[in-house]
């Protein structure tokens, strides 16, 4: 056991260098794996309010169909086919019970 101390308290006392060699392909090889600054990016042409405007809603595709059934919507309201009178006439028609989802306070008291 004596001699594996003395090796040791040697290896304590001499303080191994690396050669200038060594330390310079160490520092190369640092250097060239160092993170560099990416060229910087071209910023988006200034676009108009509109086409902001159409980018907010998910673009001019989006936009078109929401135009179009806002449209849709502005016809069948105003112009009223007689195809639609006749489904709400008839729907309409038969006698609809009246039904009272929330009831006032009175019929809470009451129980019934």
């Amino acid at each position: 056991m004596d001699e594996l101390d003395a090796l040791f308290a040697r290896a304590k006392t001499d303080a191994m260098q690396p050669s200038d060699a060594l330390m310079a392909r160490v520092m190369a090889d640092a250097e060239a794996h160092q993170p560099r600054a990416l060229p910087r990016a071209v910023s988006p042409p200034n676009r108009g309010f509109f086409a902001g405007l159409a980018a907010l809603f998910g673009g001019a595709g989006a936009l078109a169909g929401v135009g179009s059934a806002a449209l849709a919507g502005l016809f069948i309201g105003f112009v009223q086919p007689t195809e639609i009178g006749a489904m709400v006439g008839f729907a309409s028609a038969s006698t609809i019970d009246q039904v009272e989802l929330i009831p006032d306070m009175t019929t809470l008291l009451a129980g019934e």
